[in-house]
């Protein structure tokens, strides 16, 4: 038999320290690992578990198992995601579970553990009269004269993570707001600036999202900020210490695309001397941004699909399945719905990808942020210079006036143009700022020609580039498939680089 005495010295200590690491200020999702970890070195217990609730969705994901291995966890999580695994919303009470009654959870265990456990206690951590558990709490008890210790334990621990959660933000946002200082620009979330209310309307929604693994697409035009507003999301989850990894799909040929998302090995086409690994395995536990996922092949659509249904794939030249957890965030500037409709876009892909849609809107649609981003750009400009340029307030007042078809990528370049054309310490413009910047016209069934707009001092090879692009075009009479084939490229890829260079489409009649 155990001393009492000593036991209860033992768990006093035990709760002491883990009181000290919850009010610490580090990582919540660290300090709760090492919860678990502390909790196996001084308590007879295995397998401790902690299966956080998806906002969203409403379903429970394993986040924390120091015993469970990542691949062990993937498959568990994706029964869950597909409705076969445990219930969402089950339970709201304690449960001591012999092993031999029926166990609601069905953790993966090791089979020594599975043996020799005499209980599992489960328990919902929740904070005062929430409806909703913020997670789930499993530990395996393997010696029986402590099993009414350890479940006071888990009981008052549970109780412990609630306050710290709710403390933290959890679950309807992890960020922190703090006052903003005078004169400071403000920001909305994350690195986005704006004060605008569509923008703050779009805030809301990314902090309510953020903790949730689903699934997020963003639609927005080109140069609207779609990248920004990924990290934003990934930032402000429960992983934002992981990895978040993006690629503009539209840049990449199609084979070149599905070497840099899924990996080669050693051999597996001219020139891969050596094994590597894709994007889907670097951003393992963290956050894939798939930029211009609309301009992929519906080849290329069906290996994305296999890798969220299942969360499995192999590398180029090999045959060994790779499990990941990831989530995907995806950001398109084409109408997907019309895509899937002329049969350019799968509609079991769409329905997938748009578990949660955020739509940023154009600079034209909040420009009342057209100030806070000019005098963003302009300060970061001086610092970098070491001067003190300004800009004219009757300046200011036309660039507000003005629609900005490249939207923010457009003013920024715009704002660099003029500061580097400054004369006695401002902003210059070199042309009237009512006619510098055209109007994209809407999309119609016509051909199409171009040429680039007013852009910062480019280096020669952009500028060659541009030049080569535009010929490309005009000789093409506008046709972009056969301007990419004189050129020696995908379409996706010159579709990239109209954008990249903000070269202005004009429409043009058939003859």
């Amino acid at each position: 038999m155990s001393n009492p005495k000593r036991l209860e010295t033992r768990y006093l200590n035990l709760i002491n320290q883990i009181c000290k690491l919850l009010n610490s200020s580090g990582d919540l999702m660290r300090n709760m690992n090492m919860v678990l970890i502390m909790l196996q070195e001084y308590l007879p217990i295995r397998n401790p578990c902690l299966l956080i609730r998806d906002t969203v969705i409403n379903k429970y994901f394993i986040d924390l198992a120091p015993e469970i291995s990542e691949d062990d966890k993937n498959r568990w999580n994706k029964k869950t995601a597909s409705g076969k695994g445990m219930p969402g919303l089950f339970m709201q009470h304690q449960m001591v579970l012999s092993p031999d009654e029926p166990d609601y959870l069905d953790l993966p265990c090791s089979e020594e553990v599975s043996q020799n456990h005499i209980a599992r206690i489960i328990r919902p951590v929740t904070y005062q009269q929430q409806h909703l558990p913020l997670c789930i709490f499993s530990v395996m008890v393997t010696q029986s004269d402590q099993l009414n210790e350890v479940d006071k334990i888990i009981r008052f621990i549970s109780d412990m993570l609630a306050v710290s959660m709710i403390a933290r933000g959890f679950p309807v946002s992890l960020i922190q707001d703090s006052a903003i200082e005078e004169n400071e620009i403000p920001r909305i979330i994350d690195n986005i600036i704006g004060q605008s209310e569509n923008m703050k309307k779009l805030a809301e929604i990314v902090k309510k999202v953020a903790a949730s693994k689903a699934t997020v697409m963003i639609h927005g035009e080109s140069g609207t900020g779609k990248e920004l507003l990924a990290k934003a999301i990934h930032n402000n989850c429960l992983h934002r210490k992981a990895p978040f990894i993006g690629i503009n799909c539209a840049a990449l040929s199609e084979n070149l695309l599905e070497s840099e998302l899924f990996g080669h090995e050693k051999g597996s086409f001219t020139g891969a001397t050596g094994a590597r690994k894709g994007r889907f395995e670097m951003a393992d536990g963290g956050t894939l941004f798939l930029d211009e996922i609309g301009d992929t092949s519906l080849g290329f659509q069906t290996k994305i699909l296999r890798v969220l249904q299942e969360g499995q794939f192999e590398r180029l030249g090999g045959n060994r399945t790779i499990n990941v957890d990831v989530r995907i965030v995806c950001a398109t500037n084409i109408n997907l719905e019309l895509a899937v409709q002329n049969g350019t876009f799968r509609e079991d892909l769409y329905y997938r990808l748009h578990v949660v849609k955020l739509e940023l809107p154009p600079l034209r649609d909040r420009r009342s942020d057209i100030p806070l981003l000019v005098n963003y750009f302009i300060d970061n400009l001086n610092q970098e210079s070491n001067s003190q340029i300004k800009i004219r307030p009757d300046d200011m007042k036309a660039l507000e006036s003005m629609n900005w078809p490249g939207n923010i990528r457009e003013l920024e370049n715009a704002i660099h143009s003029a500061f580097l054309m400054e004369k006695n310490n401002y902003l210059h413009f070199e042309k009237q700022l009512s006619s510098s910047f055209s109007v994209k016209e809407p999309s119609s069934p016509r051909q199409e020609t171009a040429h680039s707009k007013v852009t910062p001092v480019r280096n020669g090879i952009e500028s060659e580039e541009i030049e080569m692009i535009v010929k490309a075009l005009e000789h093409s009479r506008g046709i972009q498939k056969k301007a990419a084939e004189i050129l020696g490229i995908s379409l996706r890829q010159l579709r990239y680089r109209i954008k990249k260079y903000d070269i202005i489409v004009r429409k043009l009649k058939h003859n």
